[in-house]
């Protein structure tokens, strides 16, 4: 007579299972924080030089399973916490940037992205390149800047080579976004030198110089 074979379940440790449960989440809740203020420390320290809360923040991950223990977490599974460093790590990097960023703080200075200069001769607007721009023309040096916060100003200071520089005057901004531009007509042959200076809302300055050159 052929026997039945029977399968029967396990009994379930429902106990067991809470514990392990209740200790992942207190772990989870103690890498979230950590990371957190891991992330709060590193913009702190950011003053000093970026690397340093790089370390921070990876210093912080490695030291959580020295950490746990003061909590009564022990047993943690290998892959829970390989779980928890990346969590700890990712969080800690997105606070730092959103800390570094408006409108928490602005460390970045302001880039000029790019520059062109356009001279009208003849009734048409010409790309300055090499050719010189003939005496009398009207002279326009425009600029294409960049912050991730808000431009304060742009400024442009033009003068010979022969001469010494001289005041720094506004630019107009443009219809077009982040365009400013400076227009001017120079009687004077020979080689002229700009400065063009980008200030943004923190105080921070970006400098770009140019040249171009008048022929009569």
């Amino acid at each position: 007579m052929e026997q039945k074979y029977e399968w029967k379940p396990p009994d379930f440790d429902e106990k067991g299972f809470l514990e392990k449960d209740i200790r992942g989440t207190k772990a989870l809740f103690i890498s979230s924080l950590l990371g957190l203020v891991l992330g709060v420390v590193a913009y702190l320290t950011t003053g000093f030089t970026p690397y340093l809360g790089i370390v921070i923040i990876f210093g912080g991950a490695l030291l959580l399973r020295f950490i746990y223990p003061y909590f009564k977490l022990s047993s943690i599974e290998t892959r829970t916490l390989a779980g928890n460093y990346v969590l700890l790590i990712f969080l800690a990097l997105g606070v730092w940037i959103i800390l570094l960023n408006p409108p928490f703080s602005d460390q970045i200075p302001p880039q000029v992205m790019q520059q062109k200069t356009f001279y009208v001769h003849n009734g048409e607007v010409l790309l300055y390149s090499s050719t010189p721009i003939t005496a009398g023309d009207l002279t326009n040096i425009t600029v294409n800047v960049r912050d991730n916060g808000q431009i304060a100003s742009v400024q442009i200071e033009v003068h010979l080579s022969s001469a010494s520089p001289g005041a720094f005057v506004d630019m107009q901004s443009t219809s077009t976004y982040g365009f400013y531009e400076h227009k001017d007509t120079y009687t004077t042959s020979g080689q002229y030198l700009f400065t063009i200076q980008v200030t943004d809302g923190a105080g921070h300055l970006t400098s770009y110089h140019g040249t171009f050159l008048v022929a009569p």
